[in-house]
């Protein structure tokens, strides 16, 4: 299931990126499927970059400082709820600057 998931993020990725509204409609009752099997996708895109985060295996580009962002993600943050508890399913993997 979560290459299924990581394809559908790559499709939205690109769709988003060429500025293809035409699937987003299509995308959306894909992630609500996911969602409805217990899925929960995240992503971290333009969030603030913590060195202590544990769901994000981050590669950074330049010197590290204080104040660095997610640039780009390669895989979402993907969380499975089982038995009334989110369970980290898979890292999300980002560039951070």
């Amino acid at each position: 299931m979560l290459e299924i998931i990581n394809q559908v993020f790559s499709i939205q990725l690109k769709s988003n990126k060429e500025d293809l509204t035409l699937f987003n409609r299509n995308i959306d009752r894909i992630n609500h499927e996911f969602e409805a099997l217990g899925f929960h996708i995240i992503n971290p895109l333009g969030q603030t970059y913590r060195n202590e985060m544990t769901d994000v295996e981050a590669n950074i580009t330049g010197d590290f400082k204080s104040k660095m962002k997610i640039v780009k993600v390669l895989k979402p943050i993907v969380y499975k709820k089982t038995n009334e508890e989110n369970t980290l399913v898979q890292k999300g993997i980002v560039i951070v600057e």
